[in-house]
């Protein structure tokens, strides 16, 4: 990931003087990132009854899933945490949550390779990253999602999702767009879409029927 140069923003100094960050995209893609590995191990944990076709469309998946949840942590990493630090200070601690993420990365790598070997394999290692993501996304929301609601100025929060959108990929985004609106619900997938402006809003028209299709072929 590319450095970034982190404009100064000044802290929320108290309530009234400026809204909160909106978190509702956080949420959004941590229930999407959990409910999925809960339904693709529960897939996995009988894979005799994959089929060819099924498979394939498995690891189409599983690879974009897996590229959604190592760039939206590297994103934390990279856009998040700085802005967190230069608001709070030494007020905040955020080791705890950096060591989740290096924690992260050689699970991740594991997965990646287990994608084109025996599902069985994959399986088990998506279930050993869902029990790291439970966890570590359980304490974010409640620990350090205040944090940031306190701390970090609703235009700072704002930037590091703008930072977000221009990084992706437009093959990354037909697949995370249409994704994340499939867990979200209308009131947050119409504030999401009119923050996002009307591209995104076509995007989602043009891939959302090809992504309900592929998942009713994977799922069910």
């Amino acid at each position: 990931m590319s450095t970034v140069q982190i404009p100064t923003f000044t802290a929320r100094s108290g309530a009234g003087q400026e809204p909160e960050p909106n978190l509702t995209s956080m949420y959004v893609i941590h229930r999407a990132m959990l409910a999925d590995l809960r339904r693709l191990t529960d897939l996995l944990a009988r894979p005799g009854s994959l089929g060819v076709a099924r498979v394939a469309v498995l690891r189409e998946y599983v690879s974009s899933l897996l590229v959604e949840i190592d760039h939206h942590h590297a994103n934390e990493d990279d856009l998040l945490w700085p802005i967190i630090e230069r608001t709070a200070g030494p007020a905040v601690d955020l080791n705890p949550f950096t060591d989740d993420h290096a924690m992260l990365e050689p699970l991740l790598n594991r997965c990646r390779r287990a994608v084109h070997g025996d599902p069985a394999a994959l399986g088990t290692e998506l279930a050993q990253l869902l029990a790291l993501l439970d966890e570590h996304i359980a304490e974010e929301e409640a620990d350090l999602f205040p944090i940031v609601s306190r701390f970090v100025p609703h235009r700072a929060y704002a930037w590091v999702e703008k930072q977000v959108a221009k990084r992706a990929t437009l093959k990354e985004l037909t697949f995370t767009v249409p994704w994340l609106a499939g867990y979200a619900t209308k009131q947050e997938l119409d504030g999401l879409l009119a923050d996002a402006g009307a591209p995104f809003r076509v995007l989602l028209a043009l891939t959302r029927g090809r992504h309900a299709r592929r998942e009713r072929l994977l799922f069910g």
